[in-house]
Parts: structure tokens; C-alpha cells; sequence
């Protein structure tokens, strides 16, 4: 298992930061709150997902055949590393808009990236798509976040219900797919990390606490 991350003074200066780990994890919240305290530009992967209509489907036992929104395959990797090598060249780039409520691509967004500021690259399979990257090995660095199963699983309901919009009455039959998806794909990553960081609900980890600027994380 990888080394625990537990300070900001053992992060290595780096260009760009792959931060992984499973649904409600946490990832997003710690993303956030390193990129505040970089000053770094943080680009997050579900702006890549397919719409609908497109994604991946499979034969499942239980509900039949379904969108894999779980899989690798449910996103436009090709065109996450066009924009990411804009955003390396040229210093922008015009990402799209990801609406979970509707499950489709809505608009573009511009996005900038000065010289000498960080890329943090935040989602679900972040390690795993790290060989688009494969030019910038030596000035990146892989972050997993790790949580137990009933903590996020928790995090799903409340954040599948408030801020995406879902039925409440679907969230065993997303969750079930997500639980799939974690044992075929996701999980893995952690052993690819350079770092693995911890997140509870019932800690405030002292992962920031050299900034009196910026707060403690809780993820």
C-alpha cells in the first residue's frame, strides 16, 4: 500500500496532481481545498462523461441491461486530454458542461492555466486515465482518497438526492451499479498512488494546518 499523506509539508512540488478514489470518497472537497491552498487550477473529470443516449450499456442480473455510468468507458477521454494538453501549451481551454440532472453535455466553459500554476485533475478514475499523461510522468503525482464503504455510502444518498437531482426512490439500484463498478475498476487505483489520504466524518485531519488562511479540510 502506498505511503498516508497526513501533512501538506510532505506534498511533493509537482505540475500536475491526480487525485482518484471512489463515489463520495471525498475527492472533490479535498480538490477544492488543495487548489485554494495552491493557487492551483483544478479541472474536474465529470465534465467528461458521455450523455445518456451514448454511454456504455450492459446485461445486469438484477436490473437488466443499463447505462454503465460506473465504467471507464462513460467517458470522452479523448477529449479530456485535448483539453488538458491545451491548457499545458497554451495556457486555456474551452471544457464542457456536465449536467447530472439531465445526464448530458450542456454548453462549454473557458478555462485558464498560468505558467507557473498547478493542474490539479480531480474524478473517479483520475490514476487510472494517467497514461494519457504519459509525457508528464515527471512532473505529476497521484493522490488516492480513501473512505470506509457506510460513510460513503451515506455521502451518496445525500449528495445523489440534493446535488444531482436523482430519485430517492433509485438510490439502491445507482448504488448497486456504483458498488459493482468500485470492485471492477475503481478501487485498483490505490495501489498505482503515490500517496493514500484518509477521509472521515469524524476527523478534521490537520492536512492544511501551516495556512492560518486556509481552513481544515473535511472531506
Amino acid at each position: 500500500m502506498p505511503p498516508l499523506l497526513e501533512c501538506v509539508d510532505a506534498l511533493p512540488l509537482k505540475r500536475i496532481y491526480l487525485i482518484a478514489g471512489p463515489a463520495a470518497s471525498g475527492k472533490t472537497t479535498f480538490a477544492t481545498t488543495l487548489a485554494r491552498h495552491m493557487r492551483a487550477t483544478l479541472l474536474s473529470m465529470d465534465h467528461y462523461y458521455l450523455d445518456e443516449d451514448v454511454v456504455v450499456k450492459e446485461y445486469d442480473e438484477k436490473y437488466g441491461v443499463m447505462p454503465q455510468w460506473e465504467s471507464p468507458d462513460a467517458y470522452d477521454v479523448y477529449r479530456m486530454r485535448e483539453d488538458i494538453d491545451a491548457l499545458l501549451t497554451t495556457g486555456s481551454a474551452t471544457i464542457p458542461s456536465y449536467s447530472f440532472v439531465h445526464s448530458r453535455r450542456e454548453g462549454y466553459q473557458d478555462m485558464c492555466l498560468d505558467e507557473d500554476q498547478p493542474l490539479i485533475i480531480e474524478g473517479l478514475y483520475a490514476i487510472r486515465f494517467s497514461g494519457i499523461l504519459s509525457e508528464e510522468n515527471d512532473s505529476m503525482l497521484k493522490l488516492y482518497i480513501h473512505a470506509e464503504t457506510e460513510e460513503r455510502r451515506a455521502r451518496s444518498h445525500i449528495r445523489d438526492v440534493v446535488k444531482r437531482g436523482k430519485p430517492l426512490a433509485d438510490f439502491e439500484k445507482r448504488y448497486h451499479f456504483v458498488d459493482l463498478g468500485e470492485k471492477r475498476w475503481v478501487l485498483r487505483q490505490m495501489h498505482d498512488a503515490d500517496f493514500v489520504i484518509e477521509s472521515t466524518n469524524e476527523k478534521r485531519y490537520g492536512f492544511f494546518q501551516r495556512d492560518s488562511e486556509v481552513s481544515h479540510a473535511e472531506v
